[in-house]
């Protein structure tokens, strides 16, 4: 269970790895795009320059054509008078794409140049070649496009695919490590809190018969004379009688939420179940009891919760309680069940909820403890089993399965 608490701090632990390993993502992603980047302009440089060395190579051997073919965007070579002698076809009958040239003491040079003629409104890698000839010195100029930022679509699509993967790897793995390492907080949180409505719930009940025994005092204390004491003391004894019921439950609740140890001994449910029945009672009650059903557990506690079922069917069963003891599935299951009016789907949880008392309960009993169904699970709890409330034709039906013990080998 993940308490408001946890939820709060893991979502923020998590959103704060995640917003730390996007950043991350970010600044890696930027050396990277930086590093691929200046390695593909290098790249397009070689390129040019090997398109232009080629170029060079041609004219030294005269056997320069008019037009050159080229795997770059576009080549021109101008002789001495600065005219274009050769070309690319794409740009062939244009004039010369730049005035620039390399130094005096270097025979070739290379820069971004944008809004060439021939390749407006971009930036080329531009290279130029110095050729020596007798007549004077021929340049080669051989240009193709700058290398985007991004590089390639393909690329980013790369960064950004693998880093929005490393930020949700980051938001699983944080959200469950940060989850699991506060699973005992929350389990503190919840204790604590649910011993803080315990307390609460203690105190409103223990408060009415203390208050009802403070008024019946006080009023006797006013009128001494009037005072029918025989009725007050009535008064007072039932009032004490709840007190006693109350810290009794409690005392056991302590017992159970405190695992103290309890006799563990062969219990035969049906010996269990008949000698509880066998009372007197105000409603009659049936029993089915198959033989050879037997648990390990204490028999006193297993007591407690047959009388506590019994208890609770009989208020509010109209005329009958029918208790059935049989194995099921392997499980040792006791049944109680009362013709009364029953328990809405919605309630079947609400009512193994320490202090809870229906209406119908409260009508049927003013002097309920409202933890007798609580002390009952607890207690198939302690032995390992469950209870709970089943769908039945009429009235509630309450189910204890119980773990049956190992059968020993031959």
């Amino acid at each position: 269970m993940v308490t408001r608490f946890g939820r709060s701090v893991r979502a923020r632990l998590t959103l704060f790895a995640s917003v730390a390993m996007a950043l991350l993502c970010v600044v890696v992603s930027a050396f990277a795009l930086h590093a691929v980047h200046t390695t593909a302009v290098g790249r397009r440089t070689n390129e040019v320059l090997t398109a232009a060395l080629r170029v060079v190579h041609l004219v030294k051997r005269h056997e320069l054509p008019p037009i050159i073919s080229g795997e770059v965007d576009g080549i021109q070579v101008v002789d001495s008078a600065g005219r274009v002698v050769s070309t690319t076809a794409n740009l062939s009958g244009r004039p010369r794409m730049s005035e620039w040239t390399p130094d005096a003491d270097n025979a070739n040079r290379t820069r971004v140049v944008c809004d060439l003629p021939g390749f407006p409104g971009r930036c080329e890698i531009l290279t130029v070649l110095r050729v020596y000839e007798r007549g004077g010195d021929w340049l080669v100029y051989a240009a193709a496009a700058m290398v985007p930022r991004y590089v390639h679509p393909a690329v980013l699509g790369f960064l950004g695919g693998d880093s929005l993967a490393l930020v949700a790897l980051t938001w699983f793995g944080v959200s469950r490590v940060v989850a699991r390492t506060l699973r005992p907080v929350d389990r503190l949180e919840c204790a604590a809190e649910r011993q803080r409505r315990f307390v609460a719930d203690v105190s409103h009940d223990l408060r009415s018969p203390i208050t009802a025994m403070r008024a019946e005092v006080e009023e006797a204390m006013l009128y001494p004379g009037e005072t029918d004491w025989q009725r007050t003391g009535a008064a007072l004894l039932g009032s004490l009688d709840r007190l006693q019921a109350i810290v009794a439950d409690l005392l056991t609740l302590a017992q159970l939420d405190a695992g103290a140890p309890a006799v563990r001994e062969p219990v035969d449910l049906a010996g269990l179940v008949g000698a509880e029945t066998a009372g007197r009672r105000s409603k009659p009650v049936i029993t089915t009891l198959e033989p050879g059903v037997t648990v390990m557990g204490d028999p006193v506690r297993l007591a407690r919760l047959l009388t506590n079922l019994l208890d609770n069917a009989e208020r509010h069963a109209e005329s009958q309680v029918a208790v059935t003891v049989r194995h099921d599935d392997g499980a040792a299951v006791i049944e109680v069940v009362d013709d009364g009016a029953g328990i809405a789907p919605d309630q079947r949880e609400v009512v193994f909820q320490r202090f809870t008392r229906l209406s119908a309960a409260r009508e049927r009993d003013a002097c309920g403890t409202g933890l007798g169904l609580a002390i009952a699970r607890e207690i198939a709890l302690a032995h390992g089993g469950t209870l709970t409330l089943e769908d039945s034709g009429r009235g509630a039906r309450f189910v204890v399965r119980l773990p049956r013990p190992p059968v020993a080998e031959g």
